[in-house]
């Protein structure tokens, strides 16, 4: 279930709001509150996920106890306004609002920015969870990246710790390494031939051109259809290899 946290002071409104969401999200758990006060009051406990806020309350601008939720967090949520004041809409964004509701609230409107905010909480559960993953997998291949290898071109012979190569990158007949430092090597050796030894020490062949350290993934970006490593560096993932690169991620 996923916790969500109502906050309106007007009780037909929170009402039916909150009855609409019940109907349309049967994986919601849904808590209401009226005040600042009682919506501070339930934060600790219920833990929400998603915040649907009106703005003006009784006791106060919900702006502010939003803050006080967002500086202390111990977990992420969304934030869904709601006002019936258009002009709130650029602060509700600085706040990184995933959508900003008018009063009076048409239900698909509703159901549409829920929707929204619930697929985003699927990416970031799932970014997390190869983000442990890829951590524990390296601790376990640690022994590996001692490991070394020998790249040979016409001028010269690298030997190359496992762990320190980042990717590789199939340049005609040749491959291009890139190293954790920024550093590139050139083999004069097609990548298919290195994917058959670096494959057994933690790296996958995720593209026709590309051959990636497994201990360096920080993320899948499903829509872009790319691996991130380290964060920034962005390899794509080719239509014959996602099902292979999809198999591996289901075995978590």
């Amino acid at each position: 279930m996923v916790t969500c946290l109502v906050l309106e002071d007007d009780k037909r409104s929170r009402t039916w709001i909150a009855e609409i969401l019940r109907k349309e999200f049967d994986t919601l758990h849904i808590a209401e509150a009226e005040t600042l006060e009682q919506a501070a009051r339930i934060f600790p406990e219920l833990q929400p996920r998603i915040l649907l806020l009106d703005i003006n309350l009784p006791d106060g601008n919900s702006f502010e106890l939003l803050e006080k939720w967002y500086r202390n967090r111990k977990r992420d949520f969304e934030v869904i306004f709601i006002t019936a004041h258009a002009g709130y809409a650029l602060e509700a964004f600085r706040y990184s609002a995933l959508d900003f509701l008018l009063k009076p609230i048409a239900p698909g409107d509703l159901v549409s920015a829920m929707t929204k905010v619930l697929d985003n909480l699927k990416q970031q559960s799932y970014y997390l969870k190869l983000e442990t993953f890829f951590h524990n997998y390296a601790l376990d291949r640690k022994n590996h990246a001692d490991q070394k290898i020998v790249l040979k071109n016409t001028e010269q012979i690298h030997v190359v710790k496992t762990g320190d190569l980042l990717y590789a990158r199939a340049d005609n007949n040749y491959t291009r390494f890139i190293l954790c430092d920024e550093k590139q090597l050139i083999a004069s050796q097609p990548v298919k031939s290195f994917e058959e030894k670096l494959t057994p020490l933690g790296f996958m062949r995720v593209h026709q051109s590309y051959l990636v350290n497994l201990a360096y993934l920080t993320a899948y970006r499903k829509k872009q259809d790319c691996l991130v490593l380290c964060g920034s560096v962005e390899i794509p993932v080719s239509q014959s290899r996602k099902s292979q690169v999809m198999a591996y991620f289901n075995t978590l």
